[in-house]
C-alpha cells in the first residue's frame, strides 16, 4: 500500500523531529513515569534499613555442593571420628565462606569462623525444617538448611555471605508493602502532574479564548508558545491565525455596513428634498404616492440612522454624553411614551418598584435602549407587559411579556444586527431586526448587561443590569 505524498511528507517529519508530536510526547511521559517510579524504589531500596526476612527455594549447583559439604562433615565425624570444631577450621573449609551449624540450643551452635555481634544467626532458625533455601536479611544472604547427624547430635547447616547485598528484585520484596505503594503513588502523580499540566495548559488557554471569542471578544487569543512544535501548539497557532481572520472579515464587514450607510445619507436626503418639491405642485392623484414615497423614504432614513448608531457602538467609536442624572426620570418619560402605545394596541403595562437613583449615563442611549425593549415587549405581548425596577449592590429592570416567547436556541442571537426570528420577526412585522442590537450595545457601553430569557409559564424577559455610582 503506497502513502500519498502529504502522509509521507508527515511520516518523514515524524521521524525527523518525533519530540514535536504528542504521540511521543505521551508515549515519553508514560515511560518517564514509570522509570522514575522504579528509580524512587531503587533509591529508597538502598538506603532504607530493611528489617525483614525473605527466603526463596535454592537450586542448581549451589545446593549441590552445600549438600556435598554437609555430606563430608557428617562422613569426616563419623569415619575418623573428629569433632566438628576440628573438622570447621580446616583449611579445606575455611577457604569457604562463613559455615554455620545450628543446633537446637542456640550455645552448641558452631561456626567456622567468627561471627560478628551485628549478625543475627538467629533469624535463620524458622527455616530448619525446610528445603535449602536462599534466606535474605539485612546484614547477610544464607543458604540452607542441610541436615546433619553426627556423633555430637543433629545440626543444620548454612553457608553465610556476610555484607552482601541482597538482588535488586529481593530489595524491593523485602521494603513493606506500605513503603512501596507511598512510593509508587508519590512518583506517579508528581511525573502525572508535570505532565498533565504541560499537556493541559494550551487546551484551557485554547478553551477560554474560544469561550471569549464566542461571547463576542474578537481580540481573544490563546496563549500558546511559539516555542511548541507539537499538534497542541500547531492547534493554537492556527486558532489565532483563525481569530485574526475572523476579526479582520467582522470588522471589514461592520466598516463596510457603516461607509455604505453613512453614504446613503446623502442620496436620502436629496430624496426627500424632491419629495417635498414635488409634493407643492402635485394633483391630488399624485398626492398619495408621494406621501408614501415620503413615509418609505423616511423609514429607511431610521434604518440608516439605526444602522450607523449600531455600527459605533459596536466599533466603541459612539462618544458619549455622560451625564450625572437621576435614572428614576429617564424611565418615567419612557414608560409614559410606551403606555400610550400599550394602550393603543389594547395591552397593559404593570410597574412594580423605583430607581429613584442618580446614575452616570448618556440619556439618550439608555432612554432608546428601554424604548427598544419597551417596543418589542409591547408588539409580541398577548395583553400585559411587567416591568420591575429595584436597586441594591446594582441597579436591575426586568421587561418580561405574557406572548410566546422564544425557542431557546435562538435567544442568543436575538441581540444580533438584523437578526429576525423566523416565527415572530418577519417582514411583516415592520421590525429591521436592530432594536435589540442598540438595546444591548447601549446598555454594554454604560458597563452593565443584558439577559434575555424565557418565562416558565410563556413569554419573554429582558433582564437589565446597570452599576451604581460609588459615592
Amino acid at each position: 500500500m503506497s502513502l500519498s505524498k502529504a502522509n509521507k511528507s508527515t511520516y518523514f517529519a515524524w521521524l525527523k523531529h518525533p519530540g514535536h508530536y504528542l504521540f511521543f510526547k505521551v508515549f515519553i511521559w508514560f515511560w518517564l513515569t514509570i522509570i522514575g517510579t522504579v528509580a524512587a524504589l531503587i533509591f529508597l531500596s538502598n538506603i532504607t534499613a530493611i528489617n525483614a526476612v525473605s527466603n526463596e527455594p535454592l537450586y542448581g549447583p549451589m545446593k549441590k555442593n552445600l549438600i556435598y559439604t554437609a555430606k563430608s562433615i557428617e562422613r569426616t565425624a563419623i569415619k575418623h571420628k573428629r569433632s566438628l570444631s576440628e573438622i570447621l577450621v580446616h583449611p579445606r573449609l575455611s577457604k569457604r565462606k562463613l559455615l554455620y551449624l545450628s543446633a537446637a540450643q542456640s550455645e552448641d551452635s558452631l561456626s567456622s569462623k567468627e561471627v560478628p555481634e551485628s549478625i543475627d544467626l538467629s533469624l535463620l532458625n524458622f527455616t530448619q525444617n525446610m528445603s535449602p533455601q536462599i534466606i535474605f536479611t539485612e546484614k547477610y544472604q544464607a543458604f540452607g538448611p542441610v541436615n546433619i547427624n553426627v556423633p555430637e547430635g543433629s545440626f543444620y547447616l548454612y553457608e553465610i555471605d556476610i555484607n552482601h547485598q541482597p538482588p535488586l528484585i529481593m530489595r524491593f520484596k523485602l521494603m513493606p508493602n506500605w513503603m512501596k505503594i507511598v512510593i509508587a503513588i508519590v512518583a506517579s502523580l508528581i511525573l502525572s502532574f508535570v505532565f498533565s499540566r504541560n499537556l493541559i495548559a494550551p487546551i484551557n488557554s485554547l478553551k477560554k479564548a474560544a469561550i471569549k471569542l464566542s461571547a463576542g471578544n474578537l481580540s481573544a487569543r490563546a496563549d500558546i508558545s511559539v516555542n511548541r512544535k507539537d499538534e497542541l501548539g500547531i492547534l493554537g497557532r492556527d486558532f489565532n491565525s483563525m481569530a485574526n481572520q475572523l476579526e479582520l472579515l467582522i470588522s471589514s464587514q461592520k466598516r463596510l455596513l457603516a461607509d455604505i450607510s453613512h453614504e446613503l445619507r446623502s442620496p436620502l436626503t436629496r430624496l426627500k428634498m424632491a419629495t417635498g418639491l414635488a409634493q407643492m405642485q402635485a394633483n391630488d392623484v399624485s398626492q398619495s404616492y408621494l406621501l408614501r414615497i415620503e413615509k418609505e423614504a423616511n423609514q429607511l432614513d431610521k434604518m440608516i440612522a439605526d444602522v450607523l448608531q449600531v455600527s459605533r457602538l459596536e466599533a466603541k467609536s459612539q462618544a458619549l454624553s455622560l451625564q450625572k442624572q437621576s435614572l428614576q426620570i429617564i424611565v418615567d418619560h419612557v414608560i409614559n411614551d410606551a403606555q400610550f402605545e400599550a394602550k393603543q394596541n389594547n395591552k397593559q403595562l404593570n410597574i412594580v418598584g423605583a430607581v429613584d437613583v442618580n446614575i452616570n449615563c448618556d440619556e439618550g442611549l439608555i432612554a432608546s435602549a428601554l424604548e427598544n425593549l419597551l417596543r418589542n415587549a409591547i408588539k409580541y405581548a398577548n395583553n400585559t407587559i411587567s416591568i420591575t425596577l429595584k436597586h441594591t449592590d446594582a441597579i436591575y429592570i426586568e421587561i418580561c411579556d405574557d406572548g410566546s416567547g422564544v425557542p431557546n436556541d435562538q435567544l442568543s442571537k436575538l441581540c444580533e444586527p438584523f437578526f429576525r426570528q423566523s416565527d415572530a420577526r418577519d417582514r411583516v412585522s415592520g421590525g429591521t431586526g436592530l432594536g435589540l442590537a442598540i438595546a444591548k450595545n447601549a446598555i454594554t457601553a454604560h458597563g452593565g448587561s443584558l439577559v434575555l430569557s424565557n418565562k416558565e409559564l410563556g413569554g419573554l424577559c429582558a433582564n437589565i443590569t446597570l452599576p451604581l455610582i460609588k459615592e
